[in-house]
């Protein structure tokens, strides 16, 4: 499968760096509005850059792209890449407003577009196992789901500039959430704290509660504030409780701990460690059941369907937020959160 990155940043550069090593793919080219950056790695990848997804698109064959900007730029590099006919992968959000988001999806739903979007806890070996649980049955009916993602400041120096909290990162438990809960989310109520992050009109830390139609209910906590020395970079958990048992997951590091004359640590095992021969952990396993399944042309892990759910959940902690009070699901159909 010939395969273009579209945005060459953190993610988009890890992206690249697993596309090329993947026995299905070639690595055709790299695209970012800073060409220097995209030259570079493409030099090193072994792989043509260019500056402007247009450009790249009328120049080269391709069977599929994933496109890994900024959300606020994930808008128009997705439909000309829709308008191609090609497999597409979509980093999430989708959007930095849940207008944008249903801009995009009707605009390439009216392109007959079924992209992939890439929650990547889907490909954790933990979240997967967990899943075929409930769907067996396993754990009964879901009574309640608790979700912790924690990062140190680093989120606020990287990330709070041009994302948020919520968008950028509970994003994933909600989207878990909402799949291995029954019942659709009909309310969500949410308080936060904002200090680090009033420059950017965003929040350091949120708690909220979600409720779904059936009367399970969900707890999610989430924050920017923990300090650089922190041993685990990123601090999750996801505990799912059943009417007949239940599921836990604790941690990024797969269990190792790491001591040394400078200091101890637990280095994330969980979404991208980085190995001598390459990227590993849940985004590798991701890209790779994106590839994997277009070849077979299967439907992707999470589809613009899922992926507008779990944006409307964000958007509704953020309206709860904003409004002090509780916010039904129902109340973001007009998608203008």
């Amino acid at each position: 499968m010939r395969i273009a990155v579209i945005g060459t940043g953190l993610i988009g550069a890890l992206h690249a760096r697993i596309l090329a090593r993947h026995g299905a793919c070639t690595l055709v080219a790299l695209c970012d509005i800073d060409a220097d950056r995209a030259a570079a790695l493409a030099a090193e990848l072994g792989c043509r850059a260019y500056g402007d997804a247009a450009a790249l698109f009328e120049a080269e064959e391709l069977d599929a792209v994933t496109v890994a900007t900024p959300e606020a730029h994930r808008h128009d590099p997705a439909v000309l890449a829709a308008r191609r006919g090609l497999k597409m992968l979509l980093e999430k959000p989708l959007g930095r407003t849940l207008a944008d988001v249903d801009r995009l999806v009707a605009d390439l739903s009216d392109l007959g577009a079924d992209p992939a979007v890439n929650f990547i806890l889907h490909g954790d070996p933990r979240f997967a196992r967990m899943k075929e649980i409930v769907a067996a049955g396993g754990v009964g009916r879901t009574v309640s789901t608790f979700a912790r993602r924690r990062g140190t400041r680093l989120g606020i120096e990287k990330y709070a500039p041009w994302t948020d909290l919520l968008s950028s990162t509970l994003i994933h438990d909600i989207e878990m959430a909402l799949s291995v809960n029954a019942a659709p989310a009909e309310r969500v109520y949410a308080e936060a704290v904002v200090r680090a992050c009033a420059p950017y009109g965003s929040h350091d830390a949120v708690v909220a509660t979600l409720r779904f139609a059936d009367g399970a209910v969900a707890l999610f906590e989430t924050s920017w504030v923990l300090p650089p020395t922190q041993p685990e970079p990123l601090d999750p958990a996801f505990h799912l409780i059943g009417d007949g048992g239940s599921v836990v997951i604790e941690g990024s590091s797969m269990g190792i701990k790491v001591v040394s004359e400078t200091g101890y640590s637990q280095p994330d095992m969980a979404h991208w460690p980085i190995f001598d021969d390459g990227v590993g952990g849940a985004l590798a396993r991701s890209l790779d059941a994106f590839v994997t399944r277009s070849l077979a042309g299967q439907p992707p892990l999470v589809g613009l369907g899922a992926a507008r759910r779990a944006e409307a959940v964000v958007a509704a902690m953020k309206h709860s937020i904003a409004e002090g009070r509780p916010v039904a699901l129902a109340e973001m159909d007009g998608g203008d959160a």
